[in-house]
């Protein structure tokens, strides 16, 4: 599959545009601090809403399947993420793609999202998903970015596809805990790893929007079409810093 034209309304965008920020949390369902860090998310959301958008990627020996853990979680996307970042131990995290080898503990988290300069609002992203269901499973998501500000490097835009409420194993501490509800997983990177250009050299100019389609297919796969969203990220090509990001359930 490859970029398709967008076949839908965008609404005119609202002055109330605001900076959202990324954590990509690095988990694993055999770590047995990562339940705390879980629990470290969901304070952090309640502070600052729906500004923080998480994707939980599943990456590292912790990631691995054994006998008491069979469901593999991984993505060819997270691994490669998780490598490309230095992770090699979890939990970590990193926020809007700030080069950190090996990530931020827990703990650093908050500094993390308040050191970015939310003043700077360079563009919005509206996501509009197309889900067929169930003839096919074919979801077709359809993005346009706004650009707000003059921006002078190329920027790409990643469509992942997230999951809540899965119910799998999670080690806790010395305990197993059967009945783990694992939230915002990343399932897929539905225009790959990396995502895709608007343009052809990737310059987005001030005060044009641009559109964005791209398919993924739910068929043969045990993904919860109303438990899932779409994230999409606006990135520096250069820098790989994140200049926007935004959410948007599958389902409505």
């Amino acid at each position: 599959s490859g970029r398709e034209a967008v076949t839908v309304d965008f609404p005119e965008i609202d002055g109330g545009v605001y900076r959202k920020v990324l954590l990509e949390e690095y988990t694993g369902h055999r770590c047995v601090n990562c339940p705390s860090a879980h629990q470290k998310l969901e304070e952090l959301h309640g502070i600052f809403q729906d500004t923080l958008i998480t994707v939980g990627i599943h990456a590292t020996a912790l990631a691995n399947t054994t006998m008491s853990f069979p469901y593999d979680f991984r993505t060819e996307a997270g691994n490669q993420l998780a490598n490309d970042f230095g992770i090699s131990s979890v939990p970590a995290g990193i926020v809007n793609r700030v080069p950190h080898t090996g990530g931020w503990g827990k703990d650093e988290w908050y500094n993390k999202i308040m050191e970015v300069d939310r003043s700077k609002v360079f563009a919005a992203i509206q996501v509009i998903n197309q889900y067929d269901f169930p003839a096919t499973g074919n979801l077709k998501v359809n993005a346009k970015v706004s650009m707000l500000e003059a921006y002078e490097h190329p920027l790409s835009l990643s469509l992942f596809l997230i999951e809540d409420g899965i119910i799998k194993p999670q080690m806790d501490g010395e305990e197993m805990v059967t009945e783990y509800t694992h939230n915002h997983v990343l399932r897929a990177a539905i225009n790959g790893t990396y995502g895709g250009m608007l343009t052809e050299n990737g310059v987005l100019e001030k005060g044009n929007g641009y559109t964005y389609g791209y398919s993924v297919s739910f068929a043969g796969k045990d993904w919860v079409p109303e438990h899932c969203s779409v994230v999409a990220i606006l990135f520096d090509k250069v820098t790989g810093e994140v200049l926007q990001v935004e959410k948007a359930p599958v389902i409505l």
